[in-house]
């Protein structure tokens, strides 16, 4: 029970996160924000990496730390920004749940990588996907720019979640963890510089939403999920993290005064719905190679 509740916990971090996100942004740029919040990420994580610097890697590998930065940075980068932008033009509590698809996209990316795609993963994209079109897709067959970039968002996230999938075996996770937050933040700085004004007046506004962001969405509640995850089944603990978009969806409801029609909320338990039963054990259906790449 401590290891779930542990997992919840995080879970509860990262929702309330996207409420921290949008107020963030009254005195500071998206790329700022992104820029300031990863790099507190980062070396959040510094401790840990510290008392844990003698412990050796899993598995060999030829690929430099520097590369493995740039594996896992890059798409997040892509991912987060993404993300961030977005908000300026969506909900946070719609963001929450549009974003959750990162979970039900992951298994049709990890066809390429040999990973089999099991009959829940299909029911509960097709499930998830009616949640979608009930949540985003007006009488008209159109979608909100916001909306159509946290669905964008998911698909660079999915991406950062396979690549850490296969680094993670080689590579110290917190290290790793680390240093694509700061490979997020450097990016987002240089766009910052490029496209906005950064002060330090705003950034001193905006200083609790960053701190929360920074510290306790990425360095707290990371090592949160590591130690959860240790020690339950990944299915379990998978599906349990999911509770996130759920924490996001109420805490826009509270914070921000975020609401939703009756067709919204039927999107929102269709994907609830979806992204329960895509984690769920099932036969596998489709494979495209005979083993996972190692």
């Amino acid at each position: 029970m401590k290891y779930r509740l542990l997992l919840v916990l995080a879970a509860s971090i990262w929702g309330s996160a996207f409420v921290a996100q949008v107020v963030g942004m009254d005195t500071i740029g998206p790329f700022t924000f992104g820029g300031v919040r990863f790099l507190l990420g980062s070396a959040s994580l510094l401790p840990i990496i510290y008392m844990n610097r003698h412990k050796e890697n899993p598995k060999s590998t030829k690929i430099p730390l520097w590369a493995a930065f740039l594996m896992t940075g890059l798409p997040l980068f892509a991912a987060a920004t993404i993300q961030q932008v977005g908000l300026q033009f969506t909900t946070a509590s719609k963001a929450s749940f549009l974003t959750a698809n990162y979970i039900l996209l992951v298994p049709f990316f990890g066809l390429f990588l040999g990973h089999p795609l099991r009959l829940t993963h299909l029911v509960g994209a097709v499930t998830a996907i009616t949640g979608v079109y009930l949540m985003s897709i007006k009488s008209d067959f159109t979608i909100s720019p916001g909306d159509l970039m946290m669905l964008l968002c998911a698909i660079f996230f999915s991406l950062q979640i396979l690549a850490l999938d296969y680094l993670t075996q080689r590579f110290d996770p917190v290290l790793l963890s680390s240093g694509q937050f700061f490979v997020t933040g450097i990016l987002n700085l240089v766009l910052a510089f490029m496209y906005e004004t950064p002060t330090w007046t705003g950034i001193e506004g905006a200083m609790g939403a960053l701190l929360y962001t920074g510290i306790l969405s990425s360095g707290v509640a990371y090592t949160l999920q590591a130690v959860g995850q240790k020690y339950m089944p990944p299915t379990e603990a998978s599906m349990i993290l999911s509770l996130e978009m759920v924490f996001g969806g109420l805490s826009g409801v509270l914070f921000l005064g975020d609401t939703f029609t009756e067709r919204q909320m039927a999107g929102i338990a269709a994907m609830c719905i979806g992204v329960f039963v895509s984690q769920l054990p099932s036969r596998a259906i489709l494979r495209l190679r005979e083993k996972p790449i190692s």
